[in-house]
């Protein structure tokens, strides 16, 4: 699941400012692949470890959790979770608007934050006015 939350996360900032799917799933993958592959390789590492035990489970239930380990990074969240993402497009990033309609609005990332230029530019509109 963190890989999910490193990837997702990374490409949702990036469509939110830019507005472009294609290029947020890019970037998002080239951004967080680095993380998404180190933490996946200490994890089969981890994992792996267990294959020098001599016990024939331990071993087997080791081998079969690296293996699992590296096949769910590498193939499901770094290949066909960004493939789908990238079919679906802008669908990908919002609710159907059936669901949309019923559900609150909630704004967890801070999507609808006014930028620093726009906030320093009210601050100076508010001190003109209270003069």
């Amino acid at each position: 699941m963190d890989y999910e939350v490193f990837l997702v996360s990374r490409m949702r900032e990036h469509y939110e400012h830019t507005g472009d799917a294609a290029e947020a799933i890019t970037h998002g993958v080239a951004r967080s692949g680095r993380v998404v592959s180190a933490a996946a390789l200490i994890m089969a590492a981890v994992f792996g470890g267990f294959v020098l035990n001599h016990d024939p489970i331990i071993k087997s239930i080791g081998f079969a959790l690296a293996f699992g380990v590296l096949v769910d990074a590498f193939v499901v969240r770094m290949t066909l979770v960004p493939a789908v993402m990238a079919l679906l497009g802008r669908r990908a990033w919002g609710p159907p608007r059936w669901l949309e309609r019923i559900t609150p609005d909630v704004d967890i990332e801070g999507a609808r934050l006014p930028g620093r230029g726009e906030d320093e530019a009210e601050q100076k509109q508010h001190e003109v006015a209270v003069r």
